[in-house]
């Protein structure tokens, strides 16, 4: 009997780590100093700046905060540069030129003599914040208009894909961006690239020289996680999520890619291996989409977002995963 009972309490040992290898707990940080959602956010590696976004009262932001994650401490950034308050703008971290540029985003002003409050309008130009002196500049104009870019950096170029122009431009025909544009800070030059296969907002990042993409939105959401060989210049399907997806945020680590939230399922973590073409999906004690997400010393740092359940939805949490355990699984 004694074999047996051992046998039994292996077992119940096995199916519990296996339970628990789908779940993840997060650590709650000291809160963003304003509830955000729709903001742009990038990081050096050591700071994480967040630029613009939207309220619980849906009013844009200018503001621009930075987190010490070495220090716990988040500060307001005065750099000297107008920033016109904004949401659904994109940013990120530019290695060579130690820069945080963000793109695109939407604007609003206010018409004299209109029934109309607010009208919005796409934001032109390209800007960026040096991380070095904290000041900031205008950098020219966006070939890639449009709101809720995907954005990502491989070999000093920079990469914009997909977003959208409807509510915003009617000029422009109202709906969704396929467009791919490769951009070079070094001598301000622009490229086009072959065309996701579907006009949509979306998320990606690039892996070993591959541009992968996850889900989307276009009046509804998609599935699809597909893929654009630099090198090869040619777009794939590589596989499906398990649902569709929207309302993300996609980080890349290694040879993972981690997708963080979702407009259905607000505690939604997913990690994809670019290596092995296998995603695990992961329940959380962190809800909300429209969020940021970066990572900064082998910590995932998720941050603010909106959730529709709540009075008051806009959310202002920080919270750090420690991702040292992808190792350790060997996932």
């Amino acid at each position: 009997m004694k074999p047996l009972k051992l046998s039994i309490l292996f077992l119940f040992l096995a199916v519990s780590l296996v339970g628990q290898s789908k779940r993840l707990k997060f650590k709650r940080l000291k809160p963003m100093p304003k509830g955000k959602y729709d903001m742009a956010f990038a990081t050096d590696g050591e700071v994480l700046y967040l630029i613009g976004g939207s309220g619980h009262r849906k009013d844009l932001s200018k503001d621009i905060f930075t987190y010490y994650a070495k220090y716990q401490k988040w500060l307001r950034l005065r750099t000297g540069l107008t920033v016109e308050p904004q949401k659904m703008s994109t940013a990120l971290y530019y290695p060579p030129q130690n820069r945080v540029y963000f793109f695109g985003g939407v604007g609003e002003f206010e018409p004299e003599r209109s029934a109309t409050r607010y009208v919005e309008y796409l934001l032109p130009d390209i800007k960026y914040i040096d991380a070095k002196t904290k000041r900031g500049g205008t950098y020219g104009i966006n070939q890639h208009e449009g709101a809720r870019i995907a954005a990502t950096v491989w070999n000093e170029k920079i990469y914009l894909i997909g977003g959208s122009i409807g509510n915003s431009d009617p000029a422009q025909n109202l709906g969704y961006l396929n467009t791919v544009h490769e951009f070079d800070p070094s001598n301000k030059s622009w490229r086009e690239l072959p065309s996701m296969p579907q006009a949509k907002e979306t998320q990606a990042c690039i892996i070993n020289g591959v541009l992968y993409t996850f889900g989307g939105y276009n009046g509804g959401s998609f599935h699809d996680i597909q893929a654009l060989d630099l090198q090869q210049q040619k777009w794939k399907s590589i596989g499906k999520l398990p649902r569709p997806l929207s309302g993300h945020a996609v980080v890349a680590w290694k040879k993972y890619a981690i997708l963080v939230g979702d407009k259905r399922q607000s505690s939604y973590l997913a990690i994809y291996n670019t290596a092995t073409k296998e995603l695990t999906e992961y329940k959380t004690n962190i809800k909300g989409h429209s969020r940021g997400a970066c990572v900064i010393d082998g910590k995932l740092y998720v941050f603010g977002g909106l959730l529709f359940t709540e009075k008051n939805s806009t959310r202002e949490s920080l919270y750090e995963l420690d991702l040292e355990f992808l190792d350790q699984v060997g996932l």
